[in-house]
């Protein structure tokens, strides 16, 4: 049987380096998401959301853990190969989104 996820996370832990101590920001994260599905992600501020979204995004790395995403393993993944998954099999809308004032449409 062909496997109907398109994410698969596994043991995910996810630090950051602050001063000469690490900041957990994701800890044992396991989630399953399957093809189609609608899913969404709620919590408080700080709780981890856009972190968690910027690793399945491949804009960030996990620090321990397996993400899988579309069957590729993003923590092998070469920064070439998580831009092209970005481009051609997902979109992607910024928290900050960062547009020029600049411009108009």
């Amino acid at each position: 049987m062909l496997n109907k996820n398109v994410v698969e996370i596994k043991n995910l832990l996810k630090k950051f380096p602050v001063g000469g101590d690490y900041f957990t920001a994701l800890s044992d994260v396991n989630l399953e998401l399957e093809k189609a599905e609608f899913t969404g992600l709620v919590g408080p501020s700080g709780s981890g959301k856009t972190t968690l979204l910027n690793i399945i995004g491949g804009l960030d790395s996990p620090t321990e853990g397996n993400v899988d995403v579309l069957g590729m393993n993003l923590g092998s993944a070469s920064h070439n190969e998580r831009a092209a998954l970005r481009r051609t099999q997902m979109g992607f809308i910024f928290q900050s989104y960062n547009l020029l004032p600049v411009y108009s449409v």
